[in-house]
This record gives C-alpha cells, structure tokens and sequence, in this order.
C-alpha cells in the first residue's frame, strides 16, 4: 500500500503540549509592541473620550478627565490581550487577523473600561455595603459592578462611536501588519 507522506518529510511527532506551546508563542506580540501600542491605545482612548464628552458639550474638567482616565486605562489593560487573541485566532492568516483583532480589542477595551467604571460604581457606594465578603456584601458587589457595567454598555459606548471604529480598523489593521 503506497504511503500518502511525501517522501523525506518527517511526521510531525510534536505533542498537543508542544503545538500548544508553538501556537502561544507565534502569537505574542514582542514587547515594544505590547509597551508601545498599549500606551497609544490608552492615549487614543483617553483623548476620544475627551473629545467626544466637550463636543457633547460637557463643561466640567475634572468630570471628564475622570471620564477619559477610565477610558485610557480599558484601552491600556485590554491593547496587549486583544492584539495576542486576535493573532491565535488567526494562526496567521492577515484576513482572519484583522477580523480577530477588530473584535478581540474591541470587546475587551468595552469589557475593561466598563468593569473599571464597575469598580469606581462600588466604591462609591461602598459606604452603604455589608461588612467584607459577607454574603450580603458578594451580592452588593455584583450587583453594583453589574448594575455599572449595563449602564456603560447602554449609555458610555457612544462615546467610542464614531471615532472609536477607525481607531479600532487602525489598530487592527497595524496588528496584521505586524503579524509573523
């Protein structure tokens, strides 16, 4: 029975663990990707938030730095997990990488920025909670982070809309630019 290897090409005897390994390492951004990007992306965020809370005609400074601070730090924490997740789910292919950037720093720079607005939600109400990890005190925290995050989703994404889209189309498209 003829073989259906092509003759002089050794079979892949590399473990599940070993590709496993090979494919998280193909996919981590270097780290003058991860320090650079993540500072622009935390800039590009703070700075569209304070350009879209003053043409929403807010006149309030330290509201809006406040604001664009929580925006700056979601686009800060989420830059290097989207661009890593984007580049795995792709494994490689520059179309696929831009559509699995476009949605892995996307979701993740609203999912932080709302769960840091969450947090600031339960340390304002903090005063009125249960004593420490409590039962009552898990259900407050919840709640609250819970309660912060719907109301970011319904009324803070406007503020990455129109702006926030080519800024993430921007990104995505340097993130398959620099893929291996």
């Amino acid at each position: 029975m003829p073989s259906t290897r092509q003759a002089d090409v050794a079979p892949d005897r590399t473990g599940l663990l070993g590709r496993t390994r090979r494919l998280f390492a193909g996919a981590m951004p270097d780290l003058r990707t991860v320090f650079v990007g993540s500072l622009l992306w935390a800039m590009a965020m703070g700075l569209m938030a304070v350009a879209k809370l003053a043409w929403m005609q807010w006149y309030e400074p330290p509201r809006i730095a406040l604001i664009a601070s929580f925006f700056a730090a979601g686009g800060l924490v989420a830059f290097m997990p989207g661009i890593f997740i984007g580049r795995l789910l792709s494994r490689g292919r520059r179309g696929a990488g831009f559509a699995a950037t476009f949605l892995a720093l996307g979701i993740g720079t609203i999912a932080l920025t709302a769960f840091f607005i969450g947090l600031q939600y339960r340390q304002y109400y903090a005063a009125w909670h249960d004593p420490f990890l409590s039962i009552h005190w898990i259900f407050q925290f919840i709640f609250t982070v819970g309660a912060a995050v719907y109301q970011f989703l319904v009324l803070g994404t406007r503020v990455y809309f129109p702006f926030g889209i080519l800024l993430l189309a921007a990104a995505s498209f340097w993130n398959v630019r620099g893929m291996r």
